[in-house]
């Protein structure tokens, strides 16, 4: 079971010190621009080596059968991540491949979301004929909803591996082991690109990106688990892989919901999202991976200890949409509540600004020595005769006097810095 998990890691690793190498010649090298705010370019080579990892231990291993239509779609979604990070594609256009992609492999392997569980008291929701168009929704959301989380060092890479961690979980109490073997795998492979993408003490920033190709391939594989692991004859129930995942459906219908609202397109790129709150807040970026992980290990134990409990799986649906909608309601305040604080200091860093310029004029202005008058009562020496070769007093230079230093100028850089920091995350 741990020998498939190593012998991913130890490809992933290697691919990842090769393709590190090559990425310049490749083309796949992020540098800052627009909303991408890192400090140096950076390889963005993560997921097509976690990629190598995953498909070769496939290849080579017998303990893990992938099936083709799940192979055929990884690679499908791997290659349009390669293309975008690469040459780059509108969003409209990758998700249409997206779903062409997704659509075919689901058809092709019919393993689908044919029931959702008793949501409602006495009700098992079945999905009949809508069970593929409802299936590439949920894949497509979940692919893309990873996608949008993989915005600071470490968090996409995270708050997946704790996803994961919980399915591992979750297999080995149903007897699942072969998938637990294909589980395991993808943790190994993940655990490794953390190695050179997270922050840790001594490094300051990520020696590399998975960029579109990983987070994408990241949700393609935990969506088909998860519709894997729920339909089966001994099965997890479909709510409790639904709070496992919680954090980042919450996180993307919030940040869908304010676009939309706001006129914009919920697929277009933003700073809107939870890790962006918390950056704006003042939490630094290893902190904000942290948290989020820890808030995504959160809601898969609500999942699988109300599964182990035994709770009705519409008490669980209950409250995973009450807890949504405080999510979002709090996600709503807190936004505000930032903004208008920005926006003040903002406000109050031009005027400290100006205070201080108008001080620097008021120097600037003030009478020079050199205007001074002579003193005429002062006793000429008469017996000594005039130094005709000595400049006069009046056209020695003035002397430079020190500007005095005002209340409003101690304010001015730290409250600039402040804006900056706001403004920038």
């Amino acid at each position: 079971m741990l020998a498939p998990m190593l012998l991913c890691a130890a490809i992933t690793f290697a691919a990842l010190l090769a393709l590190k190498r090559y990425a310049p010649r490749l083309g796949l090298v992020e540098h800052p621009s627009g909303h991408r705010t890192h400090d140096a370019p950076t390889p963005v080579i993560g997921g097509i080596g976690m990629a190598a990892g995953l498909f070769l231990t496939w290849l080579v291993s017998d303990a893990i059968e992938p099936g083709p239509a799940f192979a055929f779609g990884a690679v499908g979604i791997v290659a349009v991540g390669v293309w975008d990070d690469r040459f780059g594609m509108r969003a409209r256009r990758k998700f249409a491949a997206q779903a062409l992609i997704v659509a075919t492999a689901l058809a092709l392997d019919g393993d689908l979301l044919h029931s959702l569980g008793e949501l409602l008291p006495g009700l098992d929701v079945r999905m009949a004929i809508l069970a593929l168009p409802f299936s590439v929704f949920a894949v497509l959301g979940l692919i893309n909803a990873t996608n949008m989380l993989d915005g600071l060092d470490g968090l996409a890479g995270k708050v997946v591996l704790v996803a994961f961690g919980w399915l591992a979980v979750c297999m080995a109490l149903i007897g699942g082991s072969a998938r637990l073997t294909g589980i395991l795998a993808i943790v190994g492979a993940v655990s490794v690109f953390l190695m050179f993408n997270a922050r840790m003490p001594g490094r300051a920033r990520a020696h590399l990106f998975m960029g579109d190709t990983g987070s994408m391939l990241l949700g393609y594989l935990l969506a088909w688990t998860a519709i894997d692991a729920t339909q089966r004859s001994i099965a997890v129930p479909p709510i409790t892989v639904l709070w496992i995942c919680g954090l980042p459906i919450l996180d993307t219908l919030a940040v869908s919901a304010e676009r939309l609202l706001d006129g914009r397109s919920a697929l277009a790129a933003g700073r809107d999202h939870l890790h962006h709150l918390l950056r704006a807040r003042g939490r630094s970026v290893g902190e904000v991976a942290l948290i989020e992980a820890g808030i995504g290990a959160a809601t898969g134990l609500v999942g699988v200890a109300g599964w182990q409990l035994g709770m009705p799986d519409w008490l669980m649906f209950t409250l995973f949409v009450m807890v949504g909608l405080g999510y979002h309601q709090a996600f709503r305040i807190a936004w505000r509540s930032t903004r208008s604080r920005v926006a003040a200091v903002e406000l109050m860093v031009p005027l400290a600004v100006s205070a201080a310029s108008a001080t620097a004029a008021a120097d600037a202005t003030r009478p020079a020595d050199a205007t001074r008058p002579a003193d005429a009562t002062r006793p000429a020496d008469a017996t000594k005769p005039a130094d005709a070769t000595r400049p006069a007093d009046a056209t020695r230079p003035a002397p430079t006097t020190p500007r005095r230093a005002t209340s409003a100028e101690p304010l001015a850089e730290p409250q600039a810095e402040a804006a900056l920091s706001e403004s920038s995350v």
